[in-house]
């Protein structure tokens, strides 16, 4: 289907620009002025911004049926005792519903890629496929479930099968405290024979840290940097304790870093020394993390905390600008999960396209557009969303491939059987 987009603020390399955009299939066609192009639909924007999609560098989207179970625990206890358990429960059905539930609130948000790291790839598959959206999904061993090094390998060959399209694969370890040295070093060798990037969690406490101090003689990056697991491109999510040495570590190889504000405060891991990453030539991403620890899957708070607490950690407001933030939410997520020409509206790009509203008080009298973005918009500004080309969300209405009353209805009816089984 072929859109075109009018009287539109377009959102794109740090500027505000009023252009039209056209759409052909799931491509970006052009941008300009006065566009040329016939299209099946056009859209007037009434002055209102046209941006890129967000993408979500780290995400459990299933747990969103554990939203609002075990909170305000300590990670280790919310995880072991409460997360853990309840997701031995889970059926590959339930995986789907999750993931279904999550996907409405991405697209409500205006998320339209997201980096996924969970359990029973079939079905969450099947809920991506189903609704249209993008992303990069983990493939990798589960924490607490242990294979042969024979099982594991097929296990991923298979699951590698399952990708294409909107989504592509990349292998996931768990985190250095749960899966063992001889699991990281299979996936590096794995890695390497399948030109895959790999992502894990890495540095989020201080447990973590001391931990594997203790256990190994190095910090979490230098473990890492020892096994060869940082010779592939990587993306480390969360990064909260890092000194000076292991962010040298991480600047001297392809590591991009997925932030994850509101987890890591609402779990009390601490506030990532993003700032210096940026300094260090880091490239660093957002990411939501899962509805269990944060509890919302909303980039726009992500983006207002990423910005607030560098300034407040290092007393200094004019650090981490708006418009560098909304690279990490756009721009340099693509950069992090290694996808090409998505995160930008330019011509020949990838249509992950969203529209937001700036007709509401908390924007006018709209003295700077862009800081707006960072600073006082809502997911519920977020008007239209469109992932290559298809529309997947547009003034209340989803279309996901699921009726919405439908998605509610099974997660409520699939936490309820999970915590009384």
């Amino acid at each position: 289907m072929k859109f075109l987009f009018k009287n539109a603020l377009i959102y794109t390399s740090g500027e505000l620009k009023k252009d039209e955009v056209a759409v052909d299939g799931d491509i970006i066609q052009g941008v300009g002025e006065s566009l040329d192009f016939e299209a099946d639909r056009v859209i007037d924007v009434k002055g209102n911004i046209l941006m890129p999609g967000f993408i979500n560098a780290h995400a459990h989207t299933p747990m969103t049926l554990f939203r609002g179970v075990g909170d305000d625990l300590k990670l280790e206890e919310w995880l072991f005792e409460k997360i853990f358990p309840l997701e031995e429960k889970l059926s590959g059905e339930d995986i789907y519903w999750g993931e279904m539930l999550g996907i409405a609130e991405y697209v409500r948000a205006g998320i339209t890629t997201f980096e996924e790291a969970y359990y029973s790839i079939p079905d969450m598959v099947r809920a991506i496929r189903k609704s249209g959206m993008r992303a990069r999904v983990c493939i990798g061993p589960h924490p607490t479930k242990k294979l042969s090094e024979k099982e594991y390998i097929s296990q991923w060959e298979s699951e590698l099968k399952l990708m294409g399209g909107n989504i592509s694969p990349v292998l996931y370890a768990h985190s250095i405290y749960t899966i063992t040295e001889e699991e990281l070093e299979l996936m590096v060798s794995f890695a390497k024979k399948h030109n895959l990037r790999l992502s894990l969690h890495l540095s989020e406490t201080l447990k973590e840290v001391g931990d594997c101090t203790v256990k190994n003689e190095q910090t979490p990056p230098e473990y890492l940097e020892s096994l060869g697991f940082l010779d592939r491109p990587c993306l480390a999510y969360h990064c909260v304790h890092m000194d000076k040495d292991d962010i040298r570590i991480l600047a001297d190889y392809d590591v991009s870093i997925a932030t994850c504000p509101s987890s890591n405060l609402k779990l009390a891991s601490g506030i990532a020394p993003v700032y210096t990453f940026m300094q260090n030539g880091i490239n660093v991403a957002i990411g939501t993390d899962g509805a269990a620890s944060n509890n919302s899957l909303d980039m726009f708070k992500e983006m207002f905390l990423v910005a607030t607490l560098s300034k407040a950690s290092l007393y200094d407001g004019s650090i981490v600008k708006a418009k560098e933030v909304l690279d990490m939410a756009t721009k340099n997520g693509a950069r992090a999960l290694g996808l090409e020409k998505v995160g930008e509206i330019k011509k020949g790009y990838k249509a992950d396209i969203i529209l937001i509203d700036t007709n509401s008080p908390h924007h006018f009298p709209k003295n700077d557009l862009i800081s707006n973005l960072v600073y006082s918009a809502k997911s519920s500004d977020v008007y239209l969303t469109m992932v290559g080309g298809k529309i997947l969300y547009e003034n209340g209405k989803y279309y996901i491939g699921e009726d919405i009353e439908t998605v509610y209805n099974k997660s409520k009816e699939t936490i309820t059987k999970l915590l009384t089984f």
